[in-house]
Protein backbone atom coordinates (compact mmCIF):
# COMPACT_ATOMS: atom_id res chain seq x y z
CA UNK A 1 0.00 0.00 0.00
CA UNK A 2 1.67 3.78 -0.78
CA UNK A 3 1.60 5.87 1.76
CA UNK A 4 1.10 9.88 1.39
CA UNK A 5 4.41 10.18 3.08
CA UNK A 6 6.08 7.56 0.67
CA UNK A 7 4.37 9.90 -2.19
CA UNK A 8 5.51 13.16 -0.47
CA UNK A 9 8.96 11.31 -0.74
CA UNK A 10 8.57 10.37 -4.52
CA UNK A 11 8.07 13.63 -5.38
CA UNK A 12 10.47 15.43 -3.32
CA UNK A 13 13.03 12.96 -4.53
CA UNK A 14 11.70 13.68 -8.17
CA UNK A 15 12.11 17.28 -7.79
CA UNK A 16 15.60 16.91 -6.28
CA UNK A 17 16.98 14.64 -9.12
CA UNK A 18 15.45 17.48 -11.27
CA UNK A 19 17.40 19.95 -9.83
CA UNK A 20 20.37 18.57 -10.25
CA UNK A 21 19.95 17.61 -13.57
CA UNK A 22 22.55 19.50 -15.64
CA UNK A 23 20.30 19.25 -18.73
CA UNK A 24 20.90 18.44 -22.53
CA UNK A 25 24.67 18.90 -24.03
CA UNK A 26 25.15 20.71 -27.05
CA UNK A 27 25.68 18.82 -30.49
CA UNK A 28 29.21 19.83 -30.95
CA UNK A 29 30.45 17.17 -32.56
CA UNK A 30 28.07 17.47 -35.75
CA UNK A 31 29.62 20.70 -35.44
CA UNK A 32 32.66 19.32 -35.32
CA UNK A 33 32.16 17.18 -38.30
CA UNK A 34 30.54 19.97 -40.33
CA UNK A 35 33.18 22.16 -40.30
CA UNK A 36 35.70 19.20 -40.94
CA UNK A 37 33.65 18.87 -44.28
CA UNK A 38 34.07 22.76 -45.09
CA UNK A 39 38.03 22.68 -44.36
CA UNK A 40 38.39 19.49 -46.50
CA UNK A 41 36.58 21.47 -49.23
CA UNK A 42 38.52 24.65 -49.18
CA UNK A 43 41.41 22.77 -48.99
CA UNK A 44 40.64 20.25 -51.31
CA UNK A 45 39.57 22.73 -54.06
CA UNK A 46 43.13 24.66 -53.79
CA UNK A 47 44.69 21.84 -54.35
CA UNK A 48 43.05 20.26 -57.20
CA UNK A 49 42.88 24.16 -58.87
CA UNK A 50 45.67 23.29 -60.96
CA UNK A 51 44.00 20.24 -62.53
CA UNK A 52 41.05 22.48 -63.22
CA UNK A 53 42.92 24.52 -65.29
CA UNK A 54 45.86 22.64 -66.74
CA UNK A 55 48.23 25.97 -65.43
CA UNK A 56 51.30 25.79 -63.20
CA UNK A 57 50.25 25.98 -59.20
CA UNK A 58 50.26 29.24 -58.28
CA UNK A 59 49.26 30.67 -61.46
CA UNK A 60 45.73 29.54 -62.07
CA UNK A 61 42.55 31.70 -62.26
CA UNK A 62 41.74 30.58 -58.55
CA UNK A 63 45.13 31.43 -57.10
CA UNK A 64 45.09 34.42 -55.77
CA UNK A 65 41.58 34.14 -54.11
CA UNK A 66 41.51 30.01 -53.20
CA UNK A 67 45.37 28.66 -53.10
CA UNK A 68 45.79 28.46 -49.50
CA UNK A 69 49.80 29.22 -50.18
CA UNK A 70 48.83 32.83 -50.58
CA UNK A 71 47.68 34.99 -47.68
CA UNK A 72 44.90 37.67 -47.92
CA UNK A 73 42.38 35.22 -49.67
CA UNK A 74 39.32 33.09 -48.78
CA UNK A 75 41.36 30.23 -46.32
CA UNK A 76 42.92 32.92 -44.49
CA UNK A 77 39.78 34.58 -43.97
CA UNK A 78 37.99 31.41 -43.07
CA UNK A 79 40.44 30.50 -40.78
CA UNK A 80 40.12 34.03 -39.56
CA UNK A 81 36.08 33.52 -38.76
CA UNK A 82 36.68 29.88 -36.97
CA UNK A 83 39.75 31.17 -34.70
CA UNK A 84 37.34 34.67 -33.76
CA UNK A 85 34.46 32.42 -33.24
CA UNK A 86 36.61 29.95 -30.79
CA UNK A 87 37.88 33.26 -29.04
CA UNK A 88 33.80 34.22 -28.69
CA UNK A 89 32.68 30.57 -27.22
CA UNK A 90 35.67 30.58 -25.22
CA UNK A 91 34.83 34.01 -24.09
CA UNK A 92 31.02 32.96 -23.56
CA UNK A 93 31.93 30.06 -21.21
CA UNK A 94 34.65 32.38 -19.14
CA UNK A 95 31.64 34.55 -18.39
CA UNK A 96 29.40 31.75 -17.44
CA UNK A 97 31.76 29.72 -15.41
CA UNK A 98 32.53 33.29 -13.64
CA UNK A 99 28.41 33.90 -12.98
CA UNK A 100 27.84 30.67 -11.89
CA UNK A 101 30.87 30.79 -9.60
CA UNK A 102 32.32 27.45 -11.12
CA UNK A 103 35.80 26.37 -11.00
CA UNK A 104 38.11 27.21 -14.03
CA UNK A 105 36.58 30.97 -14.81
CA UNK A 106 40.38 31.90 -14.84
CA UNK A 107 41.84 29.16 -17.07
CA UNK A 108 38.74 29.97 -19.71
CA UNK A 109 39.94 32.86 -19.56
CA UNK A 110 43.47 32.68 -20.75
CA UNK A 111 42.81 30.50 -23.39
CA UNK A 112 40.60 32.62 -24.86
CA UNK A 113 42.70 35.02 -24.59
CA UNK A 114 45.19 32.97 -26.60
CA UNK A 115 43.36 31.91 -29.39
CA UNK A 116 42.63 35.38 -29.55
CA UNK A 117 46.25 36.27 -30.25
CA UNK A 118 46.52 32.90 -32.60
CA UNK A 119 43.53 34.90 -34.64
CA UNK A 120 45.32 37.87 -34.57
CA UNK A 121 48.70 36.47 -35.92
CA UNK A 122 46.65 34.63 -38.68
CA UNK A 123 44.60 37.86 -39.95
CA UNK A 124 47.98 39.92 -39.91
CA UNK A 125 50.43 37.46 -40.83
CA UNK A 126 52.49 38.37 -38.07
CA UNK A 127 54.60 35.20 -37.86
CA UNK A 128 55.36 36.06 -41.56
CA UNK A 129 57.29 38.62 -40.42
CA UNK A 130 59.72 37.71 -38.03
CA UNK A 131 62.34 36.53 -40.81
CA UNK A 132 63.76 40.26 -40.73
CA UNK A 133 64.29 40.19 -36.77
CA UNK A 134 65.28 36.57 -36.07
CA UNK A 135 68.43 37.33 -38.96
CA UNK A 136 69.76 39.42 -36.85
CA UNK A 137 69.59 36.78 -33.62
CA UNK A 138 71.06 33.85 -35.61
CA UNK A 139 72.93 32.86 -38.97
CA UNK A 140 70.00 31.39 -40.63
CA UNK A 141 71.69 30.82 -44.26
CA UNK A 142 70.61 27.85 -44.41
CA UNK A 143 67.08 27.93 -42.70
CA UNK A 144 64.12 28.35 -45.22
CA UNK A 145 61.22 29.29 -42.55
CA UNK A 146 63.65 31.70 -40.29
CA UNK A 147 60.57 32.41 -38.05
CA UNK A 148 60.65 28.94 -36.71
CA UNK A 149 63.36 30.49 -34.61
CA UNK A 150 60.99 32.45 -32.74
CA UNK A 151 57.97 29.76 -33.19
CA UNK A 152 59.43 26.96 -32.01
CA UNK A 153 60.19 28.45 -28.01
CA UNK A 154 56.84 30.37 -28.60
CA UNK A 155 54.62 26.91 -29.69
CA UNK A 156 56.19 25.20 -26.53
CA UNK A 157 55.14 28.27 -24.22
CA UNK A 158 51.57 27.88 -25.59
CA UNK A 159 51.56 24.19 -25.56
CA UNK A 160 52.37 24.57 -21.75
CA UNK A 161 49.99 27.52 -20.84
CA UNK A 162 47.38 25.20 -22.86
CA UNK A 163 47.71 21.91 -20.55
CA UNK A 164 48.34 23.97 -17.08
CA UNK A 165 45.00 25.90 -18.14
CA UNK A 166 42.67 23.31 -19.46
CA UNK A 167 43.60 20.63 -16.49
CA UNK A 168 41.04 22.78 -14.33
CA UNK A 169 38.23 22.21 -16.97
CA UNK A 170 35.94 19.63 -17.52
CA UNK A 171 37.35 16.00 -18.90
CA UNK A 172 35.74 16.66 -22.42
CA UNK A 173 37.03 20.15 -22.52
CA UNK A 174 40.28 19.52 -21.45
CA UNK A 175 41.11 16.70 -24.03
CA UNK A 176 39.53 18.90 -26.90
CA UNK A 177 41.97 21.89 -26.46
CA UNK A 178 45.25 20.02 -25.87
CA UNK A 179 44.21 17.66 -28.86
CA UNK A 180 43.34 21.32 -30.82
CA UNK A 181 46.85 22.91 -29.42
CA UNK A 182 48.85 19.94 -30.08
CA UNK A 183 47.34 19.24 -33.71
CA UNK A 184 48.18 23.18 -34.66
CA UNK A 185 51.56 22.92 -33.30
CA UNK A 186 52.25 19.83 -34.87
CA UNK A 187 51.26 21.27 -38.33
CA UNK A 188 52.07 25.25 -37.68
CA UNK A 189 55.40 24.32 -36.77
CA UNK A 190 56.60 20.75 -36.88
CA UNK A 191 55.07 20.79 -41.03
CA UNK A 192 56.53 24.12 -41.49
CA UNK A 193 59.80 23.00 -40.46
CA UNK A 194 59.77 19.65 -42.76
CA UNK A 195 58.44 21.96 -45.54
CA UNK A 196 61.58 23.83 -45.25
CA UNK A 197 64.12 20.73 -45.50
CA UNK A 198 62.03 19.43 -48.44
CA UNK A 199 62.55 22.71 -50.18
CA UNK A 200 66.02 22.83 -49.98
CA UNK A 201 66.54 19.20 -50.63
CA UNK A 202 65.08 20.29 -53.67
CA UNK A 203 62.01 17.45 -53.47
CA UNK A 204 59.17 17.57 -56.73
CA UNK A 205 56.54 20.75 -56.46
CA UNK A 206 53.52 18.29 -56.41
CA UNK A 207 55.07 16.69 -52.73
CA UNK A 208 55.77 20.43 -51.36
CA UNK A 209 52.38 21.01 -52.64
CA UNK A 210 50.67 18.18 -50.43
CA UNK A 211 52.84 18.70 -47.34
CA UNK A 212 51.46 22.36 -47.14
CA UNK A 213 48.27 21.93 -47.83
CA UNK A 214 48.16 18.83 -45.03
CA UNK A 215 49.60 21.73 -42.99
CA UNK A 216 46.68 23.86 -43.72
CA UNK A 217 44.13 21.59 -43.58
CA UNK A 218 45.50 20.43 -39.52
CA UNK A 219 45.19 23.93 -38.91
CA UNK A 220 41.62 24.31 -39.82
CA UNK A 221 40.92 21.19 -37.92
CA UNK A 222 42.79 22.38 -34.76
CA UNK A 223 40.94 25.55 -34.71
CA UNK A 224 37.27 23.89 -35.07
CA UNK A 225 38.31 21.53 -31.89
CA UNK A 226 39.52 24.53 -29.90
CA UNK A 227 36.35 26.24 -31.30
CA UNK A 228 34.22 22.93 -29.93
CA UNK A 229 35.92 22.48 -26.81
CA UNK A 230 33.68 25.14 -24.05
CA UNK A 231 30.94 24.06 -26.05
CA UNK A 232 31.44 20.35 -24.68
CA UNK A 233 30.99 21.57 -21.31
CA UNK A 234 27.77 23.25 -21.58
CA UNK A 235 24.12 21.73 -21.10
CA UNK A 236 20.95 23.19 -22.00
CA UNK A 237 17.47 23.24 -20.29
CA UNK A 238 14.62 24.64 -22.44
CA UNK A 239 11.12 25.77 -20.41
CA UNK A 240 8.55 27.15 -22.78
CA UNK A 241 10.44 29.51 -25.24
CA UNK A 242 13.14 30.13 -22.50
CA UNK A 243 16.55 28.37 -22.87
CA UNK A 244 19.16 28.18 -19.86
CA UNK A 245 22.02 27.30 -20.08
CA UNK A 246 24.92 25.16 -17.45
CA UNK A 247 28.79 24.99 -17.92
CA UNK A 248 29.64 21.49 -15.78
CA UNK A 249 32.93 21.66 -13.63
CA UNK A 250 35.78 19.23 -13.32
CA UNK A 251 33.72 17.08 -10.81
CA UNK A 252 30.61 16.84 -13.12
CA UNK A 253 29.63 14.82 -15.80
Amino acid sequence: MTTESSLDGGYAEHQDAAAVRPGHPLRWRRLLVGLGLVHALVVGFSLIAPLLTGQARGETLFSVYFDVNYEGNFPTWWAVVQLAAATTTLSFVAVLARHQRIKGAAAWWILAGMVFLLCLDEGTWLHERLDALAGQFVDVADFTFVWLVFGIPIGLVVLLLAVVSARHLPEGSTRLIVLGIATLLFAAVGLEFVAGEVIRLGAPTAALAVLYHLEEFLELVAGALLLVAPLAAVRTRTAGRSTSFTLMDRSRR
